[in-house]
């Protein structure tokens, strides 16, 4: 196991050295003047400060201590001001946010989902306003094995696999990962013996959240049947693969200079016959570099990447929607990217417990009630009525707004989500009139979309449950 050590190191002695080797090794501090550490509380950030920390300071880091209060335990407001003391024992500065409840779904796959959005808006919050240069997160070994677990399910390429990365970008936001290399029991076991103290989180034992099941469940399931060592060895397979990412990331950057060399004032354009002559692994990087520096980081998935690498093996010239106001099309053997300006909308509205209000043309009346009323009279037709679950919105803010890229619905009656722009066209919506028709939002989430159907989270229960009526009609235009 001597070859796998470095990247699964399990001995509290050698946390310290296996840091100092990771910052260096890594350039972790490389022109960084100013950084965040992210700290939860929890034992692998706690650590993170403690073995960090003296590096930043002799390296001559102004750091400040970051946290996020995700608000979804009853210790929640304990856990900030346990690091606000942390902050405060160590001279350090203490940027803190709390999350928005409302905007919190219910089901714990969501939650986990929620969290982690939030987490990384607080992240880029926390960058820009304090102009810092990098933020260190305590992601540490264990967390690269389950995530390379995690994205082996989901059908990940090499690029998902590889997982975390000692350094990366996330928006504006340099994140750096010093303790890749360092197992979770190492870190508390490093704790332990300075005397350290942190915060349990007891979410963290909740097997209905998927990384918790991998965790307590599968993984050792897995080192049971196979090997104790199967941490070491996905840490191994993990390092394998993002090397070899990188090779392949740094190969199709460089065809994409030669297929789509960037002029100015000329469009960017990709050739085609071009694209088409290297290996299908190089295609779909050089393809999906192509759309990041379009700005389409949203059409990057494998399915969007092969239905347009389909189309560019077509002979004729094309034409596709990439979202609502992008498309793709190939002419004369180029393929192009062209984005509409985005049409002015009606800002949002408020709407009252109860009462009416009014979004555009449309009027909106709002009436406690009981029982189910379901008006699926289609799209962009009105009146329109639907009811919503008082209890779910209890404590909460109904909005009513026109689409947003990447909206989605969890529609009573199926399953999974559909998204917005998905349903316009299927109901054969003109581009026009997209952003004339109104959303029910609740927080960050889609509630229901009139003439089509109420989100599961938000439908009422059963026919005598306590609801929310709403309904929307067109006011009749002046002659």
């Amino acid at each position: 196991m001597s070859n796998t050590a470095p990247l699964y190191c399990t001995s509290a002695q050698a946390v310290t050295g296996e840091v100092e080797r990771a910052v260096a090794r890594h350039r972790l501090f490389q022109n960084v003047a100013r950084l965040g550490l992210a700290v939860s509380g929890g034992a692998d950030s706690v650590a993170l400060l403690y073995l960090i920390l003296p590096l930043a300071q002799r390296a001559g880091l102004d750091v400040t201590l970051l946290h996020f209060n995700h608000g979804l335990r009853a210790e929640a407001r304990a856990d900030e001001r346990f690091v606000e003391a942390l902050a405060q024992s160590q001279g350090l500065p203490f940027f803190s946010r709390a999350a928005d409840r409302a905007a919190t779904p219910r089901h714990a796959q969501s939650i986990e989902m929620a969290a982690r959005r939030a987490r990384i808006a607080f992240f880029r919050e926390a960058s820009a306003q304090l102009k810092l240069d990098a933020l260190a997160t305590g992601h540490q070994a264990d967390d690269v094995a389950e995530t390379l677990l995690l994205r082996l399910a989901r059908g990940a390429g090499s690029t998902g696999l590889s997982g975390l990365r000692p350094r990366s970008r996330s928006g504006n936001t340099t994140l750096i990962r010093p303790l890749l290399a360092i197992s979770a029991r190492a870190l508390r076991s490093w704790l332990e013996e300075r005397g350290l103290p942190w915060r349990e989180d007891a979410s963290n034992l909740d097997v209905s959240i998927p990384r918790n099941t991998l965790r307590h469940r599968v993984i050792p399931a897995l080192e049971n049947m196979w090997a104790s060592t199967l941490r070491a060895r996905l840490c191994q397979s993990a390092e394998i693969l993002r090397e070899e990412d990188d090779l392949l990331e740094r190969l199709a950057a460089a065809r994409l200079g030669e297929l789509a060399p960037s002029q100015e004032g000329a469009p960017d354009a990709l050739d085609v016959a071009g694209l088409l002559e290297h290996p299908l692994a190089l295609q779909r990087r050089i393809l999906r570099q192509w759309l990041f520096r379009q700005g389409q980081a949203d059409a990057t998935g494998l399915d969007t990447v092969t239905s347009l690498l389909n189309a560019c093996r077509t002979p004729k010239a094309w034409k596709t929607t990439l979202s609502e106001h992008t498309h793709v099309s190939v002419q004369r053997g180029q393929l192009l990217c062209c984005t509409a300006a985005a049409r002015p909308t009606t800002p949002p509205v408020v709407l009252p417990s109860e009462g009416t209000a009014s979004w555009g043309d449309i009027e909106i009346s709002v009436e406690a009630s009981r029982g189910v009323v379901r008006s699926a009279s289609g799209l962009n037709r009105f009146p329109t009525s639907a009811t919503l679950s008082a209890e779910a919105l209890a404590g909460r803010t109904l909005h009513v707004r026109a689409r947003l890229p990447g909206d989605r619905i969890a529609p009573t009656g199926l399953t999974g989500t559909k998204k917005i722009q998905d349903l316009f066209t299927d109901e054969k919506i003109p581009e026009s009139l997209r952003d004339a028709l109104p959303l029910v939002v609740c927080g960050d989430e889609i509630a229901w979309v009139p003439g089509y159907r109420v989100a599961r989270s938000f439908a009422v229960p059963s026919p005598d449950a306590p609801c929310v009526r709403l309904t929307l009609r067109r006011r009749p235009q002046p002659k």
